[in-house]
């Protein structure tokens, strides 16, 4: 009676660990935390120590939310890195490097369209340095932060 007892509760054991092991969250997402690569949008920007938001009634809604987002990818077979995305009205693309110490340049050509203020310190080009804190990629360039979110 005890093997069998003892045979039941391993198997039941084995059972739940296989179940809580087999797969998790960020498998199911697929969000690489501590990666520059991937989809990102602008939450808000840091300028001589004051944090500038987006209103929360953007005043460009209808276009791209009033968002600014950023795709980076992986360096592909070239050795290259692409960039693209959105800053509200206009759309960019180029690419970027990244070197040691986490430093970072852009090389990024735009459409001009007018746009709202809210974008006028995404300055890509402008860009030297980078940094990933608690899912948030910070670019900086002289005294402004740009602190994006993972998508």
């Amino acid at each position: 009676m005890k093997k069998q007892i003892r045979t039941i509760v391993s198997i039941t054991f084995l059972t739940l660990l296989i179940g809580l092991t087999s797969c998790s969250k960020d498998e199911d997402n697929n969000i690489q935390p501590n990666t520059i690569e991937g989809s990102w949008k602008v939450t808000h920007y840091i300028q001589d120590g004051n944090k500038i938001t987006k209103a929360e009634k953007p005043t460009w809604p209808d276009i791209n939310d009033g968002e600014i987002t950023l795709l980076l990818a992986a360096e592909n077979e070239e050795g290259e890195r692409s960039a693209s995305g959105k800053t509200v009205t206009n759309n960019f693309f180029g690419e970027y490097n990244i070197d040691t110490d986490k430093k970072i340049s852009f090389s990024v050509f735009t459409t001009f369209i007018s746009e709202p203020e809210w974008t006028q310190l995404f300055a890509l080009n402008k860009v030297n340095r980078y940094d990933i804190i608690n899912n948030n990629l910070i670019l900086y360039y002289e005294d402004v932060s740009i602190v994006l979110e993972k998508q």
